[in-house]
């Protein structure tokens, strides 16, 4: 029988998946399902949520249900939205810095911005303000819209419109099932299921549009 060689590099991902998955459910069923203690002021939404929305892997849905778990929803989301404002203007100043010294990330090959990106030079601020509202990653977009050059004003303006609402309608409607281990599995899954189902969907009117018109597709 052949001996099966394991890779250690190949085992990292998925090393480092299970433990960030881990943390993450410690900390949901610890501080937020939890029925004894609150999982953190309006000071650590601030923060957390600053931390979510730039450069750091933290769960925004779940940091804004555990904190609309004891507070005023309206105030959770003006919280969270000035929070954006703040990751935001980190997000373009970092990637201005980086973008100088033409270390420029691959991200043009991401089908968000392939898809998004002409929708982008049409209709600016509404699709960086409507992409932010989505519960999916938009930073192939926002680092497209930081190589155009594109007023960082409007730029975080886009993220606190955008981020307003979706974290209003989700504290708003979650508020009531955040000891529901359940809805938090569904919160914390539904990005991942709604962005492939928007790749499919993409996939899918390609394909057909493909289909009809063979010379388009040549």
């Amino acid at each position: 029988m052949k001996k099966i060689k394991v890779n250690p590099r190949s085992l990292l991902k998925p090393i480092v998946a299970l433990t960030i998955v881990g943390g993450y459910w410690y900390w949901v069923n610890q501080r937020i399902i939890s029925d004894t203690g609150d999982a953190f002021g309006l000071t650590g939404l601030f923060v957390l949520i600053s931390m979510a929305t730039a450069f750091f892997p933290l769960p925004a849905n779940i940091i804004v249900l555990g904190a609309a778990k004891n507070a005023n929803v309206l105030t959770v989301a003006l919280v969270s939205g000035f929070a954006t404002l703040v990751a935001y203007l980190a997000e373009y100043i970092v990637f201005t810095i980086i973008f100088k010294f033409n270390k420029i990330a691959n991200f043009k090959n991401n089908w968000i911005y392939q898809k998004a990106a002409p929708l982008f030079d049409k209709n600016r601020f509404f699709v960086l303000a409507f992409t932010s509202f989505l519960p999916i990653p938009s930073e192939p977009l926002r680092i497209y819209a930081i190589t155009q050059k594109y007023s960082r004003i409007l730029f975080m303006l886009a993220g606190f419109v955008g981020r307003i609402p979706r974290y209003y309608l989700l504290a708003y409607y979650g508020k009531d099932y955040v000891n529901s281990v359940w809805f938090l599995a569904a919160v914390f899954l539904f990005p991942a299921v709604l962005l492939l189902m928007i790749k499919g969907g993409v996939s899918l009117i390609s394909t057909l549009r493909n289909r009809s018109h063979p010379k388009l597709a040549e």
